[in-house]
């Protein structure tokens, strides 16, 4: 077997650098004093790829402006596999992003039942718990996908999370729930959402928003459905079986989603021009500061998000709602995401609708200090599901876009995941610091939401313009 010549960036050689699939003996054949670099071959009517000019493969190379390995095998960007994998995307969200943004009905009965001595403050610790294991969970499920794959974790995964909501079934206590509801239940939901998201990617490409936006639109007819359930087996048989129910009902969900989510197999080709996995290189990737200013924006977007998801409910009922009808507004909140996630994942391809998303959920807020009529809270949830509901979906997107080397997508999504799990973990405890400190008022909760959202925004369109002045697809 011919010893083989590797791009090096310790090589001396000119010949062993432009042809590096190429043998060495095969490389004693390559004549280079013409102004077209030709093969010997005993197929003269062919012409290989590396028969192109110098010229050519200068410009093949440098349509990255970032390092890495350019892959010829392009995402199918369709097919039934990969709308298979979109499938089991949406039934995973629907049973584990779908019930985290439920978390403002176990709140409410929480403070009204389980634990009817301690604030909406503290009592927000515990889905404020959810966020943050779910999104710095990425630190290290990202690199565990890159390099093993999506079933891997997966599978654990389910089983993590159908656990947390059974021993959740059984708490009687806030540490208890702490552990089983906060922490269980946030690990197990970010070792299903970050290979979910990623192994959509690998499939896709242009159509990559659209297919996340149909994926994640699971969590929101899961926030639809899960809100009207889970109030309706709480008044009929008890908060212990109707966390037992919905962990069954996940089963159902978790368990044909375990069989779709698969990583893009490595296909001949790619696996013989492969180059190992990089090294984690934390302090490169943060120095690319597109990049680093994008998962700032998305800190501050994602600190105030949440907030309407967990105080809206006591919102209605301080302005005269019921308190069947003010858990509602969580259903009417996420049936505006509802469509507003497959829309914003079309149109992500081609327009910076990430900001809009952002700047929109800023405005609305500010627009909550004049909302007090039951009529206008309902239009607030709806409007604010729409606005909202691309954040999630399209941040995936914008990474993939600026990272030409598909291998480190899944690490940089999980270091800015990660990023954004301190605003995760300490937005919604504020927010009810600040209705404490406004003696039940909501003014100081709107200001903080408001502000640092439309923060957010602004630096995301502060990246966009870093990425491409010009591009229309981020």
């Amino acid at each position: 077997m011919p010893e083989k010549a590797y791009l090096s960036p310790l090589s001396s050689s000119s010949e062993e650098t432009l042809y590096p699939h190429l043998s060495l003996e095969e490389l004693s054949d390559i004549d280079l004093f013409g102004s077209q670099r030709t093969i010997v071959t005993d197929f003269p009517e062919f012409t290989p790829f590396y028969a192109q000019s110098e010229e050519s493969l200068i410009r093949h190379d440098s349509i990255s402006d970032e390092k890495g390995p350019v892959d010829d095998d392009k995402p199918p960007d369709g097919g039934l596999r990969a709308w298979l994998v979109v499938l089991g995307g949406f039934l995973a969200y629907f049973a584990t992003f779908g019930l985290l943004n439920t978390f403002g009905t176990f709140q409410t009965y929480y403070q009204r039942n389980l634990l009817p001595d301690m604030s909406g403050s503290v009592i927000s610790w515990i889905g404020s718990l959810q966020i943050f294991f779910l999104f710095i969970g990425g630190m290290v499920i990202g690199p565990l996908y890159d390099s093993y794959g999506a079933r891997p974790l997966v599978i654990p995964g389910s089983l993590v999370y159908i656990l947390s909501l059974m021993f959740t079934s059984l708490s009687t206590k806030y540490y208890q729930l702490m552990l089983a509801q906060g922490v269980m239940f946030g690990i197990g939901n970010a070792m299903l959402f970050y290979p979910t998201i990623s192994s959509i990617t690998q499939w896709f490409d242009s159509c990559r928003g659209l297919a996340l936006g149909i994926a994640v639109a699971g969590s929101s007819l899961g926030g639809i459905c899960w809100p009207l359930l889970i109030q309706y087996l709480l008044d009929h048989i008890g908060f212990g079986w109707a966390t037992r129910i919905t962990g069954f009902i996940c089963v159902g969900l978790l368990t044909p989603a375990c069989w779709l989510i698969a990583s893009r197999p490595v296909t001949a080709h790619s696996r013989h021009n492969s180059e190992p996995p990089p090294k984690l290189d934390f302090v490169g990737i943060l120095k690319d500061w597109k990049y680093t200013v994008f998962s700032a924006g998305m800190f501050f977007v994602l600190w105030g998000m949440f907030i309407p998801f967990f105080y809206l409910p006591t919102y209605g009922q301080a302005h005269g709602m019921s308190e069947s009808a003010a858990n509602n507004l969580l259903a009417y909140l996420n049936a505006g995401s509802l469509v507003a996630r497959v829309v914003t994942g079309f149109v992500a391809d081609r327009f910076n609708a990430m900001f809009g998303c952002a700047l929109g959920c800023g405005i609305l807020l500010f627009a909550l200090y004049g909302i007090t009529s039951i009529a206008a809270i309902i239009a607030f949830a709806v409007l604010y599901g729409i606005f909202s509901g691309g954040l999630i979906s399209l941040q995936s997107a914008c990474i993939a876009q600026i990272t030409p080397d598909h291998r480190i997508i899944g690490v940089k999504i999980g270091i800015m995941m990660a990023i954004c799990s301190f605003g995760g973990l300490t937005g919604s405890p504020i927010g009810g610091a600040l209705i404490t400190v406004d003696h039940g008022g909501f003014t100081g909760l709107i200001a903080f939401s408001a502000v640092i959202l439309t923060a957010g925004g602004f630096l995301v369109l502060l990246a966009r313009f870093m990425a491409a002045p010009k591009l229309r697809v981020f």
